[in-house]
């Protein structure tokens, strides 16, 4: 009897949890700032100091995702967004050359919120913390590249593990709608590879890099 009881009083608290919880999906505008740090390229015919290094170009992009509010401090969320297409400076010894490449990159993160809400009615901060994956979905070499590299190059970056957090503040309008802005930092590290295809051969250059985006958010949101 006790028994059924307890598993009784469970059914109905989650029940209760499932009635308060609110899901959320919103739309709006993103900018990623790249802080790339990286050795100089290796490998092929030695390169004279300062070495052939890589500079990363900010991109802006379209963001969405899907946020359950499973109580009124906790939260889970899915952030998403379209591909944002980077620009790559040649930097050091390759700085003439200007834009080496274009990359495109897919972020999706994972991150568990908590919202304070007992500071202000319709202004509600939060922070959170998740995982990020990134999958880098095209990279091209330019003509400028190509003459950098000696010939016509092909680029792989490997893809991603690492954690993310962010802040951001909730402004509520009714119960359905809402602003939410953010600003997230994400560990991304990722090994690349350019293959060339020079008159003497194939020559393979590698160096790791550690991009250290920023991404600034504004978005509106829809509940229900």
């Amino acid at each position: 009897m006790k028994a059924n009881h307890i598993l009784c009083a469970g059914l109905l608290a989650l029940a209760a949890a499932g009635a308060q919880a609110q899901h959320t999906v919103y739309l709006g505008g993103a900018h990623i700032d790249v802080d790339a740090t990286m050795p100089p390229l290796t490998g092929g015919p030695a390169i004279p100091a300062p070495g052939a290094l890589l500079r990363i170009g900010s991109a802006e992009t379209l963001g969405f995702g899907y946020t359950y509010r499973y109580s009124p401090q906790w939260s889970a969320e899915v952030a998403l967004g379209l591909p944002p297409a980077h620009k790559v400076y040649g930097a050091g010894f390759i700085q003439a050359f200007g834009q080496v490449s274009v990359v495109e990159q897919m972020p999706p993160t994972v991150f568990a919120n908590y919202h304070f809400v007992n500071l202000w009615q319709r202004v509600q901060p939060f922070v959170g913390l998740g995982i990020n994956y990134t999958r880098f979905t095209k990279t091209r070499s330019t003509p400028s590249g190509d003459a950098a590299s000696g010939g016509p190059t092909s680029i792989k970056l490997s893809d991603s593990w690492g954690l993310a957090g962010h802040v951001g503040l909730t402004v509520v309008y009714d119960k359905h709608w809402s602003l939410v802005a953010t600003v997230a930092r994400a560990d991304v590290k990722s090994d690349m590879t350019a293959v060339t295809q020079t008159r003497d051969g194939e020559i393979t250059r590698s160096t790791r890099i550690n991009f250290r985006p920023t991404v600034y958010s504004l978005s509106l949101g829809y509940s229900f």
